[in-house]
């Protein structure tokens, strides 16, 4: 009995173990699927209170703004009204000068001298003439009539004073004749009287005058001045809200820490936290202001990156953070991401964008220059430079035929026949450089050699070492870093010197864009050689076919490639001898040849041409289209970072 229970003692006891330890593991795995999920909702209900608190500080500095405008704006017009407001009594001016003008009391026209009369009505009227009182010439009498009868005079009163017959019509009586009541002798009546006409009732007439009365001196009541404009907010204030708003999205994160402490670090972000920057700003952006934010806040968070990050600001844009957002081409690495998002979550067919001019080389540009021939004296100058041998004269003679050169080189159907019209530019080295310098003058021709070594090789050898290192780029890193002591050292790589090689980073930094529909896409070693080949000797070379773009490239002749005896323009079939012998001026006379012979950039390597056009020669700055990718690349180099 006694096993028995000890039996069912222990296997009562280990269901029992097994049970609970069942039971535990169920309400533990509920408790943290409870806890995750109420971590996870506290989490959002704090996202939204940042988000709600940070709109209503953005509110109520909209409103104290406001408000201290519009409080700014009473008190200055209170103090206008003050200063400006005149007395409330108008007060004559006792030393005035008083005018009287008088009318003819006949006609009504105006009279200068009393008694009132024109010249007219003088001559037809008879003045009595003066005599003493209680003559009898001077006593009328009257008798009073009904009221609504003209006075009845004596016959002794002369009523000849006016001719009627002259003024005809001016007696009639009329019924809506005004009445006035005289004392004649004692008596009254009311008669009527013509308005134009007076009545004469003694000796001399009553004048009637009509007083003009015109105060001299300045009024006492002036003008209100124009009301002042509003003060407008002052870009600092908004560059600092906007530098805020990026450090306080990026404080949130915790990758965005990171981003954060590699600027303090080194001074600039690589290309990998450039793009983690973008994605955090950016859901950050669609969390607060939907799929589609406002044209205003890509811009404040774009401000806020550059602000937050000074060496990231493009000192040749116009505000500087174009290569993040650019309102009006809707480009830029924010509008790019934005719009990988709302493809992801929604598709629609965007519209089409408006063209934008660039001025590229292929852009017919005004010079003005003296002594350019024209006509039959220009056509003699071509034809007397074919057969001319004085190199002094060639050039003379070409630089006076540079405007007729480039009416050709801008005209679709002439301008394959230039090289066939100016034949010396096959054989007289320098002349790609002259027309370049009449097009944009000495000092912008001469930036490339002047500022590469001390301003550009270094920082773009910089620049290619943070990228993928790659076979080629490996080799050219060696090759732009080798500095031979002697013509007679053997680098470990065989490849290019050192000017060329670091030219050739450009390729590596703004690679070729990705093929679409209409292009295949090509990789960075293809890019580089259509900047330059290389040929043991000048046979070797052999033109394409005649058909195909008309980008030209450079031909290096020589034993090797760091060791180059000539350099060649290689242009529709034939080739230009470049008057350099360095590699670095060779690259210089081929930028040239885009702008002298109006040819458009290739299309790989468009990027690279066009950061040498606007960093390296400061031509049409702003007025060419770049990329975010270029002006990102100046950004690094002109800000000493």
């Amino acid at each position: 009995m006694s096993a028995s229970v000890l039996a069912f003692q222990t296997q009562l006891a280990s269901i029992m173990d097994v049970l609970v330890r069942n039971t535990v593991c169920d309400v533990t795995r509920l408790y943290e699927d409870s806890l995750v999920n109420f971590q996870s909702i506290i989490a959002q209900r704090e996202d939204e209170n940042a988000s709600l608190k940070m709109k209503l500080q953005q509110s109520e500095k909209a409103l104290a703004l406001q408000s201290q405008r519009e409080s700014r704006k009473n008190v200055a017009e209170s103090q206008e009204n003050f200063v400006h407001s005149g007395p409330l009594i108008k007060q004559e001016d006792p030393d005035a000068e008083v005018k009287i003008d008088m009318f003819c009391a006949v006609c009504g026209k105006a009279a200068e001298s009393e008694p009132p009369f024109c010249d007219a009505c003088r001559k037809t009227v008879s003045f009595p003439s003066q005599s003493p009182e209680g003559s009898p010439g001077q006593e009328r009498s009257h008798q009073e009539g009904p009221v609504g009868k003209s006075v009845d005079f004596s016959e002794e009163s002369d009523l000849n004073m006016f001719d009627t017959e002259a003024f005809t019509g001016l007696f009639d009586s009329k019924a809506d004749s005004c009445f006035s009541a005289k004392d004649v002798s004692g008596g009254s009546a009311l008669t009527p009287i013509s308005p134009m006409v007076p009545m004469v009732i003694n000796s001399y007439p009553e004048v009637p005058v009509m007083p003009s009365v015109s105060q001299s001196g300045p009024s006492r009541t002036g003008r209100r001045s124009a009301k002042r404009p509003r003060p407008v907010p002052e870009i600092e204030d908004m560059a600092t809200e906007a530098r805020e708003l990026v450090r306080a999205v990026l404080a949130r994160r915790p990758d965005g820490e990171r981003v954060v402490k590699e600027y303090r670090i080194n001074g600039t972000l690589t290309d990998t936290t450039r793009r983690h920057l973008i994605n955090i700003l950016v859901a950050h952006m669609t969390e607060t202001q939907g799929r589609i934010p406002p044209k205003n806040v890509r811009e404040l968070y774009a401000l806020g990156i550059v602000t937050l990050f000074p060496s990231l600001k493009d000192p040749f844009s116009k505000k500087g953070y174009e290569h993040f957002y650019d309102g009006q081409n809707g480009t830029g690495y924010l509008a790019w991401r934005l719009k990988t998002v709302q493809r992801k979550t929604f598709h629609r067919s965007g519209g089409e964008q408006k063209p934008i001019v660039s001025r590229g080389p292929n852009f017919e540009r005004q010079t003005q220059l003296g002594e350019q021939l024209q006509g039959e004296v220009c056509k003699e100058a071509i034809s007397y430079m074919a057969q001319c041998t004085d190199q002094e004269q060639v050039f003379l003679k070409m630089r006076e035929t540079f405007q007729h050169r480039q009416q050709l080189v801008h005209d679709p159907q002439k301008c394959g026949a230039v090289l066939a019209t100016f034949p010396r530019f096959l054989d007289t080295k320098g002349l790609v450089n002259q027309d370049f310098t009449l097009l944009f003058g000495l000092e912008t021709a001469c930036k490339l050699l002047e500022n590469w070594d001390s301003s550009f090789k270094a920082k773009v050898m910089r620049e290619a070492r943070c990228l993928t290192q790659s076979a080629d780029l490996c080799n050219l890193l060696k090759c732009a870093e080798y500095e031979p002591v002697s013509d007679q050292d053997v680098p470990e790589v065989l490849g290019w010197d050192s000017d060329m090689a670091s030219v050739l980073l450009l390729v590596h930094l703004l690679p070729p864009p990705p093929g679409g529909r209409k292009s295949a896409k090509i990789s960075a070693r293809e890019a580089v050689d259509r900047v330059v080949q290389f040929y043991k000797s000048r046979t070797e070379w052999h033109p394409g076919g005649v058909e195909g773009p008309r980008q030209p490239y450079l031909v290096a002749v020589g034993s090797r490639r760091d060791q180059i005896e000539s350099f060649f323009l290689a242009l529709d079939r034939h080739l230009i001898p470049c008057q350099a012998n360095c590699s670095l001026g060779a690259f210089d006379e081929l930028f040239k040849a885009h702008f002298v012979f109006g040819l458009s950039y290739d299309e790989a390597l468009s990027s690279v041409y066009t950061f040498l056009q606007t960093t390296v020669y400061n031509i049409d700055v702003g007025s060419v289209k770049e990329s975010p990718r270029v002006k990102e690349l100046r950004a690094r180099m002109l800000n000493n970072c």
